[in-house]
């Protein structure tokens, strides 16, 4: 039973150091080394311009703003009124109250 709760023990300290080094080192979290790195900045780029053209083509049907229907709907959004500020702390005794 010893053995086995050192075992436990040991085997988590080598997985919190391993997490502790992979994360808070920053050797895990590089990427990593290549020459094409200027490539796939053009690539995106290249990407990123083409999605735009395709959206650009996109219209949307804006009669629902002119139909009678969408003209007869009613707001109904009820206005907030502003109420005084409470005590700076909440928490401290209320003056002229006296505690049990």
């Amino acid at each position: 039973m010893k053995l086995n709760t050192t075992l436990l023990i040991i085997i988590t300290l080598i997985a919190a150091a391993g997490a502790y080094w992979y994360f808070f080192t920053r050797t895990g979290n590089q990427p990593p080394l290549s020459a094409s790195t200027s490539a796939s900045v053009n690539q995106a780029q290249l990407q990123f311009e083409t999605l735009v053209g395709e959206l650009q083509s996109i219209s949307f049907n804006t009669s629902i703003f002119s139909d009678p229907r969408f003209n007869a709907l009613v707001d109904i959004a009820t206005s907030i009124s502003s109420e005084p500020a409470g005590r700076p702390d909440p928490l401290a005794p209320i003056p002229g109250v006296s505690g049990h």
